[in-house]
């Protein structure tokens, strides 16, 4: 290749070793530059679009605070009765009366429940009512489906802190 280049005369091998400079000139441009070039546009856009999303969630923070303390403020938590009368007297009102099976305390804020073929979506809505009206949230819930959307339930349920 050496031989063929010097028996080039010199006008040729000034055109063959410039054409050799411009394609290592376009190699390095399209295997290395143009790579790194999108790469980091690419990353500049995802950190822009981070940057929206950060903002909104710092907006909807302080939305969801600005909700909780509403309802731990305006809330009408226990209402001086206990813990256990309150899980008695809001299951029996979602109709949950008859697959009621047992209700105890657990620990001085906490109360188990026993229901038995109880409808899964009239306890789900009834979890939710408790949780919204009194703050009060399951810690253990073990369900046991019996068919045609009825299900054996344990929960432990907690007192809301104050």
């Amino acid at each position: 290749m050496k031989d063929w280049f010097f028996a080039l005369e010199s006008r040729e091998r000034l055109l063959v070793a410039g054409g050799g400079v411009l394609l290592v000139l376009l190699l390095l441009y399209s295997i290395i530059w143009a790579p790194l070039a999108d790469k980091y546009y690419g990353l500049k856009d995802n950190v822009q679009d981070q940057q929206q999303t950060l903002a909104w969630m710092q907006q909807a923070a302080a939305q969801v605070a600005a909700l909780q303390g509403s309802v731990a403020g305006g809330g009408r938590g226990l209402g001086g009765r206990s813990l256990l009368a309150v899980v008695d007297q809001s299951a029996r009102s979602a109709g949950l009366g008859t697959a009621i099976k047992r209700i105890e305390p657990d620990s001085a804020k906490g109360v188990k429940v026993w229901l038995e073929g109880a409808a899964f979506d009239q306890m789900v809505v009834w979890l939710g009512q408790l949780a919204k009206t009194y703050q009060i949230e399951p810690t253990l819930v073990t369900l046991e489906p019996v068919g045609g959307g009825r299900v054996n339930t344990r929960l432990t349920l907690l007192e809301p802190s104050a």
